[in-house]
């Protein structure tokens, strides 16, 4: 089988095919407590950075779609530099110039942990305590009225979870690992990386290059394996030869 929709982008599949799904659209429509009727759905754009698409109702109600595809272990859910990201986090200059001496010496030498033992009370103090905001800030803009929406391209289906439940249910455990910290089981903060294939005019260990700025990945398989009681709705996506 050759999935027709291949070479089209996620949130295009999802807005295409979910208003199509009757019983999922009333699932939400009850869920989120809507009145009126489907209308439509439309891309994301200028109602928020982290809404991918929307499903709007004739009552003038929405919700909003964080959709996010995958086919290999991990899916990006928020980058930014280390400048941003300390400015957003409320991060002091010398613990700034420390996170960046860090990312830095992780790009030197990938085998390196990048908070070592030396600093990991410090940092594990940090994270412990920012870790449901940096959930909030790697999945959601308005979690009262917007979902998740898990597209396995491999399986084409979709699962879809109401953010409020992911926020309020996700484990926000802090554990260290050799790329960074990990949240739970299925989310870990770390160094971007990579190989810069279009930034190779900028030196890897400058602050400049792309690959050291920080993000927050999620393992979906590993979210759907501890999100399987608070699924909200699924459904699969119809291919042709």
């Amino acid at each position: 089988m050759e999935n027709a929709y291949i070479g089209r982008n996620a949130e295009n599949i999802i807005q295409n095919t979910i208003i199509d799904q009757v019983e999922v659209v009333e699932t939400l429509r009850q869920h989120f407590k809507i009145e009126g009727k489907l209308k439509n759905s439309a891309g994301g754009g200028i109602y928020g950075e982290k809404s991918d698409g929307r499903i709007n109702f004739d009552c003038g109600h929405y919700i909003d779609m964080n959709i996010k595809s995958f086919t290999a272990a991990f899916n990006q859910l928020a980058r930014t530099t280390i400048p941003k990201f300390c400015e957003d986090f409320h991060i002091n200059e010398d613990d700034k110039t420390e996170l960046q001496n860090l990312i830095i010496a992780k790009s030197q030498n990938r085998a390196n942990m990048l908070f070592p033992m030396e600093v990991q009370e410090k940092w594990g103090e940090f994270f412990a305590e920012n870790a449901k905001q940096l959930v909030k800030w790697g999945f959601s803009s308005k979690p009262s009225r917007e979902i998740l929406v898990l597209f396995n391209r491999k399986t084409n289906s979709v699962k879809i979870y109401a953010m409020r439940d992911i926020l309020r249910k996700i484990n926000l455990n802090v554990t260290f690992t050799k790329g960074g910290v990990n949240i739970g089981d299925c989310i870990s903060f770390q160094r971007k990386g990579g190989n810069g294939v279009h930034s190779k005019e900028i030196p890897k260990n400058s602050l400049q290059h792309p690959g050291n700025n920080v993000q927050l990945k999620l393992k979906p398989l590993k979210f759907i394996e501890e999100f399987s009681q608070h699924l909200l709705s699924e459904y699969a996506i119809q291919t042709s030869e």
